[in-house]
């Protein structure tokens, strides 16, 4: 896929507004398409701000705006398309509906994509006669800032399209991630594991809301934002003390998610203890001096970096609700 190849959104609100914008911002001729005409109409406000962040020396935010065409008209808007990006609301049924429509009137070569945060491709599609030509090309908000984004396969997608999809987000200055179908698929997987855990310590009154985000702000953030958690075990902990750790809280706690997987068990017992052992969840080469002061390096400045900058809450809009979790 080429900036040659038109690109079709279906959906103009958040999301979708951003991932038009996104990509007239790397040379695509966008069109834009809603069933709300005062969302098209209003859609050039809403994307003035991602924009004007996304032009630079070679071109202004109006020249990127000037290359998105919004229409009403579902079968005009994809008439010239080579890739549909669905991006409307999280509900099975309307994507179901959308999805039957754009098999019948799209031409056989044009890739279908859904922006979908949780349903399975085979929930949406699974009875359509081109399925083979969907894949899950999935977005994290904000789409035009965070670059990861998911590209998920059922059994009946053709993995030609793997291939076509991580090329086209690598012209957008995105990365493609692979992953199968399954409920949540992996970003979501992760994050909202994340955001029960923290929501239960709320409840059990554990630690304040501020506390928490502050214990993941200045702790867990920052490593798992230079390296992910696979890599950050591997820097930082011993398999042996992830073991003991993982089931000391399954122990006591009783909650499934905490029992160690059998491939964590495996690598203890092999003593593949991570970047101290030359082996891990990675293989490492260089001598573990070498990588714990290349690891320090570049923790200290990204630490340093937010000890100079506040976080967005100190705006001042986060004291409004600073005691809701209490009932206040």
């Amino acid at each position: 896929m080429t900036t040659e190849d038109t690109i079709t959104v279906v959906g103009a609100g958040l999301m979708g507004a951003a991932i038009a914008t996104l990509c007239a911002a790397h040379g695509y001729a966008v069109v834009l398409t809603d069933k709300s005409e005062g969302m098209l109409e209003s859609f050039p406000e809403r994307a003035s701000s991602i924009a004007h962040y996304l032009a630079g020396p070679s071109q202004t935010a109006e020249k990127i705006l000037s290359r998105i065409e919004c229409s009403p008209s579902l079968e005009y808007s994809v008439r010239k398309a080579s890739l549909v990006q669905e991006a409307i609301h999280e509900n099975l049924e309307a994507k179901r509906e959308l999805f039957g429509q754009l098999d019948s009137i799209c031409a056989r070569d044009v890739v279908l994509a859904t922006n979908t945060s949780s349903f399975l491709l085979s929930e949406i599609c699974e009875n359509l006669p081109g399925r083979r030509r969907m894949i899950g090309i999935h977005y994290v908000s904000p789409a035009h800032l965070i670059r990861s984004v998911e590209i998920i396969t059922a059994s009946f997608t053709d993995l030609a399209l793997v291939e076509q999809a991580q090329e086209f987000l690598k012209s957008i200055d995105h990365v493609g991630i692979v992953c199968r179908e399954r409920p949540g698929f992996l970003i979501n997987r992760i994050q909202y594991a994340l955001k029960a855990e923290v929501q239960k310590l709320v409840e059990e009154g554990v630690a304040s809301v501020e506390d928490i985000d502050t214990a993941v702000r200045l702790s867990i953030g920052p490593r798992l934002a230079l390296w992910g958690p696979m890599m950050q075990e591997d820097l930082s902990t011993s398999k042996k003390t992830v073991l003991a750790v993982s089931e000391y809280l399954h122990r006591t706690t009783g909650e499934a998610h905490f029992a160690s997987s059998s491939v964590l068990r495996m690598l203890a017992e092999r003593g593949q203890n991570g970047a101290m052992d030359k082996a891990g969840w990675y293989r490492w080469d260089a001598s573990y001096d070498e990588i714990v002061r290349e690891r320090d390096r570049q923790l200290g400045e990204l630490l340093d970096w937010l000890r100079k900058n506040e976080r967005l809450a100190a705006l001042g809009a986060a004291g409004e609700n600073k005691h809701i979790h209490e009932g206040e």
